[in-house]
């Protein structure tokens, strides 16, 4: 894993970039950096040294003399099945390194090579001869990559904090974008490609750009789409319906895709949890390794009900692991706090960001520089039951023309009471009640009705509608009245009917939750105590198969993690496959409460009041008021001192 930055002008003569400037990406690469310039190009790059640690695998790299520089953030893990093929093809390597594999496979395939690539990246790749920038970000959104274009220079890089000081003195900070704010209000994270600064992107998952400094305009382009997969060649002329067949085409990919996260020139060790994704992981990793591997899990003080030490270290130990805990007291948070805003690089308001940091400070204290994860694994395998739901009501909505028609009058008074008396009373179908009552808890009049619905279930994303009324500032009670649609951007992908709906939800997941909450997060902390996070259930070839099963045999109705608890079975113990999902609990209460009590006098005369987000009466009292509305409100004014701590701490 890798920071990278750089700067590409339309003049040939780029002024040089400051050493100091790789300082904000030290933590993303401290075993080395290097920078190159060129007519119109300026490129910079800090190592972590995974495969290949001999200093002629640095960046930037060059290849066929010199026409082609790298710098690449991630790892190829089939990069010695491609490097065989580019052998075979006449290429001939220098180092060996997955990111000379990336030029080879550049200059043999040009742009679509990425479509082979199995791995995590996001590289920027400059041709001196067609003067063109390829930049390119792995289908799940991994690895991160941040853009802004200027009139005379457009800068990238793998953060916030390393991207800004690239930007021309001239072109001052950007501004905070009220309609992005929104967004982070209802998702408590911002969605790509949105940032919340005007002007800033994120090359989206799955997406390529190629600029040249000639032709300025030009918008990303999608290589890849879960929702649309291909099924992988093995499954091409012949994807299983029985059931024993699916499970076991799932249990192979699994453990080829962990084999494949496997492939490292330094130690591997597994955040360990007591569920299923991460024990999966483990077993699977531990019966490729050679030797015992390092797992590591969180606890708290006192040991509460969701704390899952005893579950992880009585796997570790069955597995001859080395097992190590981390245990969190409620201080700790409260006083990391603003290092924590600034780690996480954008706001990301999943209290369980400490935790997770917590588990790769620990890896890197004993010298483990690439961790395994379970991530990924709830999102590919049903693992949330309101996702689920929504695949359900979605179809429900469709094939009772009736129900999508009251959803669409539920603004009106007589409607609304006539929905609630259907969901009352035990006199009413169950099948009509249970429709009657999602109808209730989804309706929003903002929610589009030519799009599915997913987020509108969820009762802090609705609850955001009723807070931000109440303290709203100019800029906010404008755009509401404007775009009252504006939290749904990021699921506008249009209608879908019957059977598409369930890859439709999936792909609504990805591109959302996934990416700009759990895999955003996941590096952030990772990076910030200098760890390589690899997660094998985001392998290509896995997600691929999966979705390829499911097109034909559906499964989001069998139950949370039916498919995986089933082709687990025999290989993690019982009482982990029967365990009912805990999820990572933090003491988030405390947490949370603490840092709004300490903080929440920031939002009085903040940047959100300045930028007319808050009404500046309303908040000097939110950071009161607000948690004394149980967890919506606890959790609104966590999103709102985050959000003002983050400005303070990056931007201003």
């Amino acid at each position: 894993m890798c920071g990278i930055l750089g700067i590409l002008q339309r003049t040939a003569d780029i002024p040089e970039l400051d050493r100091n400037v790789l300082d904000t990406l030290h933590h993303r690469g401290p075993d080395g950096r290097g920078l190159h310039r060129a007519p119109h190009v300026a490129l910079g790059h800090t190592r972590l040294s995974i495969i290949d640690l001999s200093n002629a695998a640095g960046q930037p790299m060059q290849w066929a003399d010199g026409r082609y520089t790298i710098v690449f953030n991630g790892e190829i893990y089939n990069y010695l099945e491609l490097r065989a093929a580019l052998l075979d093809a006449g290429a001939r390597f220098a180092t060996a390194s997955d990111t000379e594999v990336i030029l080879a496979a550049y200059h043999a395939w040009g742009r679509g090579c990425v479509e082979r690539f199995r791995g995590m990246f996001a590289f920027a790749l400059w041709d001196a001869q067609d003067r063109t920038l390829f930049m390119a970000r792995d289908r799940c959104g991994e690895r991160p990559l941040f853009y802004c274009r200027t009139p005379q220079r457009v800068c990238f890089a793998s953060e916030l904090k390393a991207l800004l000081p690239l930007l021309p003195p001239q072109h001052g900070r950007p501004a905070l974008d009220p309609a992005v704010v929104d967004m982070y209000l209802h998702y408590q994270y911002v969605p790509e490609p949105w940032t919340l600064l005007r002007g800033v992107h994120k090359l989206p998952a799955a997406h390529t750009l190629t600029l040249t400094p000639d032709c300025w305009d030009a918008e990303p382009v999608r290589y890849w789409d879960v929702e649309r997969t291909t099924a992988p060649p093995a499954l091409a002329s012949d994807t299983p319906a029985d059931m024993p067949g699916i499970l076991d085409c799932i249990r192979r990919t699994l453990d080829d895709a962990v084999q494949m996260t496997l492939r490292s020139d330094v130690p591997v060790g597994v955040a360990l949890s007591g569920g299923i994704d991460s024990g999966a992981v483990a077993v699977l990793a531990q019966r490729h390794y050679p030797e015992p591997m390092h797992a590591f899990c969180v606890g708290y003080p006192g040991r509460p009900a969701y704390d899952e030490r005893a579950q992880a270290r009585a796997l570790a130990e069955t597995l001859g692991m080395r097992f190590h805990e981390v245990e969190l007291p409620v201080d700790q948070f409260l006083d990391f706090f603003p290092e924590l805003v600034r780690i996480m690089d954008e706001p990301v308001a999943d209290p369980a960001a400490f935790g997770h940091y917590s588990v790769p400070r620990a890896a890197q204290d004993l010298g483990i520089k690439v961790l395994l994860t379970g991530i990924g694994g709830d999102e590919l395998f049903w693992g949330y039951d309101w996702v689920a739901r929504a695949v359900v009501l979605n179809q429900q909505l469709q094939a009772h023309p009736p129900g999508s028609l009251l959803r669409r009058l539920l603004g009106q008074r007589p409607v609304a009471a006539l929905v609630a008396r259907l969901a009352a009373s035990a006199r009413t179908p169950a099948a009509v009640r249970n429709q009657a009552t999602a109808l209730l808890q989804t309706h929003l009049v903002e929610s589009p009705a030519d799009q599915p619905l997913l987020y509108a279930t969820l009762d802090d994303f609705r609850a955001a509608f009723r807070f931000k009324q109440a303290y709203a500032g100019p800029a906010l009670l404008d755009l509401m009245a404007r775009q009252p649609d504006n939290p749904f951007h990021p699921t506008a992908i249009g209608p879908r009917h019957g059977p598409d709906l369930p890859a439709a939800c999936i792909r609504l997941l990805f591109d959302t939750w996934l990416t700009s909450n759990c895999l955003t997060l996941g590096d952030r902390v990772s990076m910030g105590a200098s760890v390589e996070a690899r997660l094998p259930f985001l392998d290509v070839t896995l997600i691929e198969t999966v979705m390829a099963l499911r097109s034909r045999v559906p499964d989001h109705a069998l139950g949370q993690k039916a498919w995986l608890r089933a082709a687990l079975k025999g290989i993690l113990p019982d009482d982990v496959l029967t365990r009912p999902k805990a999820g990572f609990r933090p003491p988030v209460h405390e947490w949370l409460t603490s840092v709004v009590a300490r903080h929440g006098h920031l939002l009085g005369q903040g940047v959100l009041v300045r930028a007319g987000i808050l009404d500046a009466d309303a908040a000097s009292r939110a950071a009161r008021e607000l948690p004394q509305q149980g967890w919506p409100g606890l959790f609104f004014a966590y999103k709102l001192v985050l959000l003002e701590m983050w400005w303070q701490e990056l931007v201003a």
